[in-house]
């Protein structure tokens, strides 16, 4: 490869570092010395209410991030105030998955304000957004995701990185000793936050203390927080199943803290409701359940064969096997870092390997023996829906400049997953089951939303969790039979495509049909209705009868499971769509290898030339 000596990088004509960030208003906030919020008014994405983009400051003696070695904090919001009533609305805390994954996905693909056109310039209104009638606050975390940065450092992104356990395809221009590889279509110069795995989040309690600290700053401080209605939600995707509760659980024990005179210069966040579609978030319960979707789901798709599912089932059950491993972390973590902050090597260890057993010889046999989607069941590899096109937009240096941004668009931390993957076990340590009995218990409302097309995060799992989540209900929750979630309510009796839904009181399990990973991207109007509905005191049935306070009786009637309902798998499945910026997940390889060898055919960050290619993952094809 042609190298370019790094005293020309200044001069270069390449347009892919960030604009100066123009018109920021800064304000310090008091009695917080180093700690300041900066934000611009936006006028991109959302053109029927007032939004908000800036940064909350907070440097690395504050930021309780890492016991052992904290690191400053430049954490990315963008606030979107309600369409309808802002100032009497309640505020959501958006929380996207991965781990490390920008919630930029979440304004602009998962059911935000806005969708993203192919062009990667443009976008179309979205009419279901979650911010019909809420305001939300979407938060890049934890730092490296998105716009949120520790430090800027020039970097190069390779855009044909395809994964690593050990690099994440982003190198500092200091790493090249004096010359730095020329810019092309997918090699990228740019301003990214650091790689260290040292200044990224190492678990999801860690993430929460760092997601307190930044929601005591802001819900305080900033200027444009103007409602009276001071409920406070927290919502996800994916890791998000994890995100949600652990946060949600971390704030209200802080609040108890608060009211006992615990903690000082502390305000209280009014948690109102916790939610997740299609999220992983305690394995101890839903780890089991994977090999089930593969092989007996709705859509009469046997993905595995019988032997290799028999002996799927036994690697979970067996002694030493994926649960035994899972209940070893745990109990380990117990007992020697307690307080969850991974700072103990040996319980670091036995988590990380009890995550990369159950990966491995559990979740991953799905991938061997398939060129299925893991995202969507009745979709071959690589899966184009839901299109990847926010990236492109997101580096878009208009974009960046009207969101006021120094930095380039990193749309999953890839430091932040080896971290938490190889570094400490953090998808098999947290039991989320617990955080959402303590939230149950507390008044909170807890809401599972999950399709049924989805293996990442499988719905017959979630059903399971609900299931046995021990709080004080439970009983009666279990009792509730399924009735379907009505989306046009003048309708009722003919209007049964949406899914089905058990509740009791504050708790709810929705099974979406005919919806993937991200359900807002497949089933928008039965995604907006559910969390509108939780969001104002209803049941998610209908949204017809009012749900309010903790010791209500609703339940919904009917069956006691849904294995009734069957799908019919769609036909033909999506042509593969290669985009430059998922290159790992949208590419065939004839489109990859083409890449690399430069003669791919590129309209705005789409391959058009070479067309399709053979089906399958591009790990399935590299060493």
């Amino acid at each position: 490869m042609k190298l370019l000596p790094l005293w020309t990088i200044a001069g270069s004509t390449f347009a892919a570092f960030p604009p100066e960030p123009e018109d920021i208003i800064t304000k310090q906030v008091p009695d917080r010395p180093g700690v300041s919020i900066s934000y611009k008014e936006t006028n991109i994405c959302e053109t029927r209410a007032k939004a908000y983009a800036g940064y909350v400051h907070i440097p690395a003696d504050l930021a309780d991030n890492d016991a052992s070695s904290p690191y400053n904090v430049s954490m990315f919001f963008w606030y979107f105030r309600a369409r309808r009533n802002p100032q009497h609305a309640p505020t959501t805390i958006y929380l996207a998955g991965g781990p490390g994954q920008s919630s930029m996905y979440g304004v602009a693909e998962s059911g935000g304000p806005c969708t993203v056109l192919r062009d990667s310039n443009s976008t179309e209104t979205n009419p279901w957004s979650m911010t019909n009638n809420v305001n939300v606050l979407y938060v890049d975390q934890p730092v490296g995701a998105g716009f949120s940065y520790d430090t800027l450092i020039k970097s190069t992104m390779d855009l044909t990185f395809v994964g690593s356990t050990t690099s994440t395809g982003v190198e500092t221009f200091d790493s090249y000793n004096g010359s730095v590889l020329a810019e092309n279509s997918t090699i990228l110069y740019g301003i990214f936050p650091s790689q260290e795995t040292s200044k990224a989040t190492n678990n999801s309690v860690n993430a929460a203390r760092t997601l307190w600290e930044f929601s005591q700053i802001w819900f305080s401080s900033f200027p444009e927080y103007k409602t009276t209605d001071k409920r406070i939600s927290l919502w996800g995707n994916s890791y998000g199943g994890y995100w949600v509760p652990v946060s949600a659980e971390y704030t209200v024990k802080q609040n108890v803290k608060i009211r006992n005179g615990e903690l000082n210069n502390s305000i209280i966040l009014n948690i109102d409701s916790a939610g997740w579609t299609n999220g992983c978030t305690d394995m101890l319960i839903q780890g089991e359940w994977y090999p089930d979707m593969a092989y007996n789901n709705t859509y009469d798709l046997q993905i595995l064969p019988e032997d290799l599912y028999t002996e799927i089932k036994t690697n979970i059950t067996k002694e030493g096997g994926c649960l035994d491993m899972v209940k070893e972390c745990r109990s380990l973590g117990e007992t020697y870092d307690s307080e969850n902050y991974s700072t103990n090597a040996t319980v670091n260890q036995i988590c990380a390997d009890a995550t990369l057993y159950c990966l491995q010889y559990v979740l991953g046999a799905y991938n061997a023996v398939s060129n299925r989607s893991v995202f969507d069941i009745t979709h071959e590899n690589p899966d184009p829906f839901p299109p990847s096109h926010l990236i492109g937009y997101f580096n878009r240096a208009w974009v960046q400049r009207a969101l006021g941004v120094p930095l380039n668009f990193t749309s999953d931390s890839l430091s932040t997953q080896m971290n938490m993957f190889y570094n400490t076990g953090d998808p098999v340590r947290i039991a989320g089951a617990q955080s959402m009995q303590y939230l149950l218990d507390s008044g909170v409302k807890v809401a599972l939303v999950y399709g049924d097309r989805d293996y990442r995060c499988p719905w017959n799992g979630a059903e399971q969790l609900s299931l046995q989540t021990n709080w004080s209900g439970a009983e009666a929750f279990r009792e509730a039979g399924y009735q379907y979630i009505h989306t046009d309510i003048d309708d009722c009796h003919n209007d049964t495509k949406g899914g089905l839904v058990r509740q009791h009181g504050n708790f709810s399990f929705s099974r979406v049909f005919e919806a993937g990973h991200d359900v807002a991207a497949y089933q928008p109007r039965t995604a907006f209705e559910i969390f509108n509905r939780v969001l104002m005191n209803k049941d998610i049935a209908t949204g017809k009868v009012s749900i309010g306070g903790q010791k209500n009786n609703y339940s919904t009637t009917g069956l006691k499971d849904t294995w009734w309902k069957k799908n019919v798998v769609p036909t033909p499945p999506p042509a593969p769509d290669c985009n430059l910026y998922s290159v790992a997940t949208s590419c065939t390889i004839e489109q990859y290898l083409a890449l690399l060898n430069g003669t791919a055919e590129i309209e705005e960050f789409n391959v058009v030339k070479p067309v399709g290619g053979t089906p399958g993952s591009l790990a399935n094809y590299l060493p």
